[in-house]
């Protein structure tokens, strides 16, 4: 029982000695602070030098980095669905065509990623387009404008020193080389990111693209040239299948047509050979010119009636994108003032330096706490 006692006895006593501790250390804390305060002021011509020092460094910064500019355009995607597609199919089983969109692939949603995709921001890059009566392309004026050139100038291999992108040459007789340069491009585009395209609202159909560089005609000429792009793939992509359709389905009422002339043709041949026939067996060959163009006749008719409700089904197939508003000049301008960058920079430089000075004194306190029996358990511990 003593020795339960005496347990007892000891964790009650570390008990409070913890409780002290913590009120101890809480006090030491405060002391502390305000030892640092009174170290920092002590030193405080230090911090201020430093602090103009960042203040130096923002201003220079401010005065070195281009100012960027931001072509924004708006959008309204009005994408039917549906609608009318029962009866098509119905009349256009009779000839063995298939009726039906991409709506399922290329839904309203799916445009936005249309809008980032590798294959359209290419296209926009390599659109060909006049600037100051220059004929040239997005991809040549991005180079320019970050002076791509001069570092490729500098670059081990020959094929990288003399690349070039003519507008003559095509997409698909591009060297490695170039598709790497094209690649780091587009991955610049997307992911720093310059390009953004965004829905403003999942109940919405209003979609917003922007886009940023250091080349006001550069921004403006790609979000219009990206939409253009986008848009008309879009569309040829949504209405593709009813166009095959419709244009097989033309093939053959083609054929049926000339089927039916040469019925009539057939007809108006034998009815001259027997114009006074008494027998009736003379006339058969009439008779059956005479079906035959009946039937053709009909099918023709029937034909032409699928063609122009198949003309309707595309018009509501086909998505309508709408601009709404367009970017037009003087687009947006950003950039570091030098007011901000002093600020900026003579916050952070004092900042850091009382950040400096209060680790090196909780430092020396640290070494300090280090008795020599810590310190010999401490190097026990690294053994």
């Amino acid at each position: 029982m003593s020795s339960e006692q005496n347990n007892i006895n000891m964790s009650s006593q570390n008990n409070n000695g913890t409780t002290s501790s913590d009120e101890i250390s809480l006090q030491e804390m405060l002391l502390h602070l305000t030892t640092i305060k009174k170290k920092i002021w002590n030193k405080k011509w230090i911090v201020i030098v430093i602090a103009v020092i960042g203040a130096g460094i923002g201003l220079t910064k401010s005065v070195l980095t281009k100012p960027t500019y931001t072509a924004k355009l708006s959008f309204a995607l009005q994408d039917e669905k549906g609608g009318g597609m029962s009866g098509l199919a119905s009349l256009a089983s009779q000839f063995g065509v298939s009726v039906g969109g991409a709506s399922s692939a290329f839904g309203g949603d799916n445009l936005y990623e249309l809008f980032t995709s590798r294959r359209l921001v290419e296209q926009t890059l390599l659109c060909p387009t006049t600037i100051n009566g220059k004929t040239t392309n997005l991809l040549n004026l991005y180079i320019d404008t970050y002076k791509l050139r001069e570092g490729w100038s500098k670059s081990s291999k020959p094929e990288i020193q003399k690349m070039a992108f003519p507008l003559s040459q095509d997409r698909k007789s591009y060297t490695r080389a170039q598709d790497s340069i094209l690649q780091s491009i587009y991955t610049t585009i997307t992911k720093k990111p310059m390009l953004t395209v965004a829905q403003r609202g999942k109940k919405l159909s209003i979609g917003d693209i922007s886009f940023v560089s250091e080349n006001e005609d550069l921004s403006k000429l790609f979000v219009e040239n990206l939409i253009h792009e986008t848009t008309d793939f879009y569309v040829y992509t949504k209405t593709k299948v009813s166009r095959d359709n419709y244009l097989k389905l033309l093939h053959q009422a083609d054929s049926v047509k000339a089927i039916f002339n040469g019925a009539v043709a057939a007809r108006a041949s034998q009815a001259d050979a027997v114009p006074n026939a008494v027998r009736q067996v003379a006339s058969v060959g009439v008779v059956r010119s005479q079906s035959n163009v009946q039937v053709a006749g009909a099918t023709y008719a029937e034909m032409i009636k699928n063609l122009e409700v198949m003309k309707m089904t595309i018009n509501q197939e086909t998505p309508l994108v709408q601009v709404i508003d367009a970017p037009v000049y003087p687009l947006e301008k950003q950039r570091l003032g030098k007011a901000k960058g002093i600020l900026i920079g003579g916050f952070t430089g004092g900042f850091l330096a009382i950040l400096w000075f209060a680790a090196l004194y909780f430092w020396s306190l640290f070494k300090v706490s280090l008795t020599p029996e810590t310190k010999e358990e401490t190097e026990q511990k690294k053994e």
